[in-house]
Formats: C-alpha cells, structure tokens, sequence
C-alpha cells in the first residue's frame, strides 16, 4: 500500500546539486551546466574558501593497507577524474624494463616470457629512485643482441636475478601423476626471484623493506625435466602513461553516492516490493505503530539498478539521484605501497602540475 502524501509528488523539487535518474535517462555531471558546483556570481572567487569546504573522510582500509575506500566531498567531477587518471597513469613505480636471457628452454617464447616478467608487480618504494636519463640500449653497432649486460646504476636500477631448472624427484610414488610430486620446480613463481644488491644499495634497506616480488605465488612459467630458464632481470622508475606495467594501481574508480528519496508513506506489501527490488541493506521496514513502513537505511549501497521502475506504483513516490559534489573513491594498490600513500603521492603529482601551469600563465601575460 502506497500512502499518497499531502504535498505534490509528481514533481518535487530536485537539490540543485544532485542529478535525476529517470527510468531510461541517466545525466552525467557535464549535461544540463551541471558540472561545477553553483557560486554567488555576487561574490569574488576565493581559494583558500574553496579548498576549506573540501572535505575527505576515511571509509574503509584493508589490514594489509593495499585496499582504500574514501570521500571527496564539495569538488567538481574534473578534479575528481583528474586524481583517478593520475592515480593510474602518472604515479611512478618500479617495474622490470630490461631482461637479459641466459637460459630459456621452456615452451614459452623469449619475447612472451620477458613481457610476462616485466608484468611482475615489485614491492620497492619507487620515491628512492631517479628515472631513467636515457633509453636502455638493448643492442650493439651490428644490430643484434648486447654482448654483455651492463653493471646497472644504483640510483636508477635494481637487479633480480633468477636461475631454475626441473628435474626429476626419484622419491616420488610410481602410480603418481602430479608433477609437483613428480619433478622438482616444475612449476616457476615469483619467489624463485632474488634480490641483487647494486653498490650500497644494501645498506638503504631493512629486513622488512628489502626489494621483493609484492607476492611469491605468482606462476610464470611450468617446466619438465631438462629446461630451464635463467635471466638478470633490470627494473627501473616509470609511469604507467608510458606502460601498463608501471601503473600502481590494480583499480582506481569513483562514483557518486546515491540518493533515494520517498515522497509518499510506504506500507506492507509494497513496502516489502520497494526493499526486494532495491540491493541488500538500502530499504529497511519498520514498525510505526501498528503499520510496517519502508525507510532508506542506507543509500550507499545501492548499485543504481532502477529496478524500482518496474512497479508503477512505486515509481511514482520514489525519487533516485545522485550527489555530484559526493565522490566515493575505490583504490586498490598492486603493493609497492600503501592505497593512502598512493593517493597522497597522485595530490603531489596534480600540485605540480598546477604551479607548472600557473608559471606557463604568468609568463604569458608577462
């Protein structure tokens, strides 16, 4: 039973800051002018006024620091994308640029298994490193390959280095056929990688914050009795502008936080069909008396499915909207470092890029 209200419902005022979903239509935050929060034209912009009204709140960190949920609130959609594709593409990280293959006889290509082990994500603070000055050069004067792999600079690089061949385990059981039992190193993971000191490198690193792979049970490759692959693998300082492998981030994503409104009282069984088309834990039922009424609980954790518009009834007293001054960021770190510190290095990365245009402005009026 839906409850008419005294009030019009059939067009109620809509907050200037959020936008309508309707049934097939769903605005983005530049259509209509609304991309940018609403000033008084009466009054001169003021910065430090704007910045003060920024406000972010910690929602939810993983124990291992590597997953990061947060709000940004009272900032406009393009500032909000501008951290998400810097927090992807322009934050630095340290990734395996240079394979040097001594030894590859397993089923795998050269080239694929050298793309394969650049792809692997290295837990090393990349802020005690200097990019690159010049491109690796990766051939000699004839064209073919280096004749011999350089020594590596510790400012720049790190070296892993990794050497594993299969072989046959005698112990194993005749009527066995797993070959994790059969042969030895049959299968190839991360943690076959080590950590080649270059210089005093050592001496800037503790037991805990030693260069490693982020995890030892990613598979590489699978071998059988005779192959083997050997390699000094170079990693250097990029960003994933340039490659994929670089970008600090697994995910990176924001959305705006949803909001339902209820223009009319809703009541038993339709109450009950408002929270069944709605994700779990957005529509509550409690008691008022004697009736049971449909509350929004919690509208965040609605997926803005809009399945409410499949009951006519319903779609007349329920009003969905999103907040476009709301963002809610998701970050998930590949484990060179923490979900916050990323988020903090990708502000640096946008400061910097504001007083480089600022200084490009000025000289131009100049």
């Amino acid at each position: 039973m839906v409850k008419k209200s005294t009030t019009k419902t059939t067009e109620p005022d809509f907050p200037s800051n959020e936008i309508l979903m309707q049934e097939e239509v769903v605005l983005n935050t530049y259509d209509e002018c609304t991309d940018y929060i609403e000033y008084d034209d009466t009054k001169e912009f003021s910065i430090p006024e704007y910045c003060d009204n920024i406000h972010v709140a910690m929602v939810n960190e993983s124990e291992d620091k590597m997953t990061l949920e947060f709000d940004i609130t009272h900032i406009e959609a393009p500032i909000a994308n501008a951290l998400r594709r810097v927090l992807i593409a322009e934050v630095p990280t340290m990734a395996l640029e240079k394979i040097y293959l001594y030894q590859n006889t397993s089923v795998i290509q050269d080239e694929v298994l050298c793309h394969r082990l650049g792809l692997l994500p290295l837990c090393v603070d990349p802020r005690g490193f200097q990019f690159p000055t010049e491109k690796v050069v990766g051939i000699n004067e004839k064209g073919v390959d280096c004749d011999e792999e350089p020594a590596g600079d510790a400012t720049r690089n790190l070296i892993f280095k990794i050497n594993v061949s299969c072989t046959k385990n005698r112990n194993a059981l005749p009527n066995s056929t797993d070959p994790k039992t059969l042969y030895h190193h049959s299968s190839v993971y991360s943690g076959s990688f080590a950590w080649v000191p270059i210089g005093d490198q050592k001496s800037n690193y503790t037991d805990s914050t030693t260069p490693r792979m982020v995890t030892d049970d990613i598979l590489v490759a699978k071998l059988r009795p005779g192959q083997e692959i050997e390699a000094s693998c170079h990693a250097v300082k990029g960003i994933g502008r340039d490659h994929a492998k670089f970008s600090p981030v697994a995910t990176a994503s924001y959305r705006l936080l949803p909001t339902i409104r209820l223009n009319a009282e809703i009541t038993g069984e339709a109450a009950e069909r408002l929270k069944s088309v709605f994700s779990e834990g957005v529509i509550e039922i409690e008691k008022k008396g004697s009736k049971r009424v449909a509350v929004v609980k919690d509208a965040r954790k609605d997926t803005c499915s809009r399945n409410v518009f499949r009951h006519e009834d319903l779609a007349k007293v329920v009003q969905l909207g999103k907040n476009k001054q709301h963002f809610i960021f998701s970050v998930e770190s590949t484990g060179a470092l923490k979900s916050s510190e990323l988020v903090v290095e990708a502000c640096k990365v946008m400061e910097t890029k504001c007083r480089s245009l600022r200084k490009q402005i000025q000289a131009l009026i100049k």
